[in-house]
């Protein structure tokens, strides 16, 4: 588990809705923020990356759609090939400082 800094542009602030899974589980409403951000390519281009993150708060996130933000993320591999990235317990949007 590491500790990363995530900046991008703050797209959009939603809620998904709770339901049922296919093999009945339960799940709750989550609230999601879409950043956009680039990634560096290998070839020294840059792509720019859609990311849903799932947040805790709408109220941290909804005065900052528009805006170029950086936040504190987590990461881990659940299965190989798979990276899910969070926003880390307690982190609040900063707006970037350029």
């Amino acid at each position: 588990l590491h500790m990363l800094k995530l900046s991008g542009k703050v797209i959009n602030v939603f809620t998904q809705e709770g339901g049922q899974g296919k093999d009945g589980t339960e799940y709750a409403e989550r609230h999601k923020v879409q950043l956009m951000g680039e990634r560096a390519l290998p070839n020294g281009d840059i792509q720019m990356d859609l990311m849903d993150l799932t947040i805790n708060d709408l109220g941290d996130w909804n005065e900052m759609q528009g805006k170029d933000i950086s936040i504190d993320i987590g990461a881990f591999a659940p299965s190989k090939g798979n990276i899910i990235y969070f926003v880390s317990k307690g982190s609040k949007p900063k707006l970037a400082a350029y």
